[in-house]
């Protein structure tokens, strides 16, 4: 059964700005026009689909939820091949970041802002495992403007990049020392071989090689779940819009995003999220009563036994971790996840292609990663972006709860199958 489908266009949305933009593999930014995006309209098609419950409620059931903002991406999203990207701006300075729900918190380089004076007095740093690098640099809290919104938010300001494969953040500190730093990491889809260190395994931050020899770039982490404390998201730092109150306790704030083909809704309402199906997380002990932990889902391989594990939509990589344990896979073998939480509503298939070379996909399906590695991680998968193809997602980051929405854009339906009756799709569809 098709639940919703996705037409297009609806109404011009965001803003006319011209912004720099941060192109991957140059060493300097280069200025582009708004692209002046489309929303599309997501149309309810078929009356016997379940109505979105779940089990914790609702920002909007007792607030106004009136400020919300949507914003088209920086670059037309094309069949999410690159990583989706925003046009911000940090200390003043307009910036095209990544996205990443896949990490916490905001990377830019140092280089990006000539005119600002950092502190400089609380080193930090990000360790990427399965690349080998490190991020070394600041903790700055700055100011930054989205849309509307203006935000003070944690950064770390990159000031040196090191490829150190056997960093220890708990013996080493923020830097690495002389006698472990290599003189290269060179990564393909498979993993990643350092001079001194061969590895090659899981780490659902691959693609953050993207940040990798590029002087000028900005990576933000709008990622829960991940370790990381939540005031370090800058989509949660909001301190007014414009310039009135918004932060969490505003009446007129449903704090959260909604993530499109087309851009993203910072600030969440009835209307926005209507179609949702949820799940509600559990919550996190790290920081805050905003940290809530990964989505809950159920999977099998090859049709056997159903398994709990938990999933992770990664915009920051196109690349896909499946688990390997307890039950394991390989090539020819279907992998099937289904979603929200244990309801079953959406039941998401894989024809599994180890280690096919970068770019080359093998399969009709629009949700097929470039390549598939094996999760280190117990009953864990990272689907990377692909799964935008098939799913909007949103995020109740104040009520804890995690939506998919689904469209019937092309070849989605030969790969997601949907409860069967309004009656029994119904119930499940109030997850935990």
């Amino acid at each position: 059964m098709i639940c919703y489908r996705q037409r297009g266009p609806k109404k011009l949305l965001g803003l006319k700005f011209p912004w720099l933009a941060i192109g991957v593999g140059l060493a300097s930014a280069v200025a582009i026009p708004d692209p002046n995006l489309e929303e599309r309209q997501i149309t309810r098609i078929n009356a016997g689909c379940p109505a979105p419950t779940t089990t914790q409620g609702f920002q909007w059931d007792t607030k106004t939820c009136a400020d919300t903002y949507f914003a088209p991406w920086a670059f037309p999203i094309n069949k999410w091949v690159d990583p989706p990207k925003l046009n911000i701006s940090i200390a003043g300075v307009p910036i095209t970041a990544t996205v990443d729900t896949g990490s916490t918190g905001i990377v830019a380089s140092i280089n990006l802002f000539p005119n600002v004076t950092f502190t400089k007095a609380v080193p930090t740093h990000i360790f990427y495992s399965s690349s080998h690098w490190l991020e070394e640099g600041y903790e700055e809290w700055i100011n930054m403007s989205f849309g509307p919104y203006a935000m003070r938010t944690k950064i770390l300001v990159k000031d040196k990049e090191v490829c150190c494969p056997t960093f220890n953040g708990a013996t080493d500190g923020h830097r690495c020392p002389p006698n472990k730093t290599a003189r290269g990491c060179n990564c393909s889809p498979g993993g990643c071989t350092s001079k001194r260190h061969k590895f090659n395994r899981d780490g659902g931050s691959i693609a953050k090689r993207e940040l990798i020899n590029i002087p000028h770039v900005a990576y933000m982490g709008i990622g829960f779940g991940r370790g990381e404390p939540q005031n370090a998201n800058p989509f949660l730092d909001t301190l007014t819009f414009n310039g009135k109150p918004a932060t969490s306790s505003s009446s007129d704030l449903c704090q959260g995003y909604v993530i499109t083909h087309d851009g993203i809704y910072l600030g969440l309402n009835k209307t926005i999220t209507e179609d949702f199906a949820w799940t509600s997380l559990p919550q996190m002990n790290v920081e805050g009563f905003r940290d809530w932990d990964t989505p809950p889902m159920i999977y099998n391989v090859n049709s056997g036994g159903s398994n709990n594990g938990t999933i992770l939509v990664d915009t920051g990589i196109p690349n896909s971790y499946f688990t390997n344990d307890p039950v394991q896979w390989g090539n020819g073998s279907t992998f099937e996840i289904s979603i929200p939480g244990n309801s079953q509503l959406y039941t998401v298939k894989y024809n599994m292609l180890k280690d096919v070379n970068f770019g080359v996909v093998g399969s009709p399906n629009p949700m097929q990663p470039n390549t598939f590695g094996i999760s280190s991680k117990t009953g864990y998968v990272n689907t990377g972006r692909k799964l935008l193809n098939c799913f909007d997602l949103a995020y109740d980051a104040i009520g804890g709860n995690f939506g998919y929405r689904y469209l019937d854009a092309t070849g989605c339906s030969q790969y997601v199958s949907i409860a069967g009756s309004a009656s029994s799709s119904a119930s499940s569809a109030i997850s935990s």
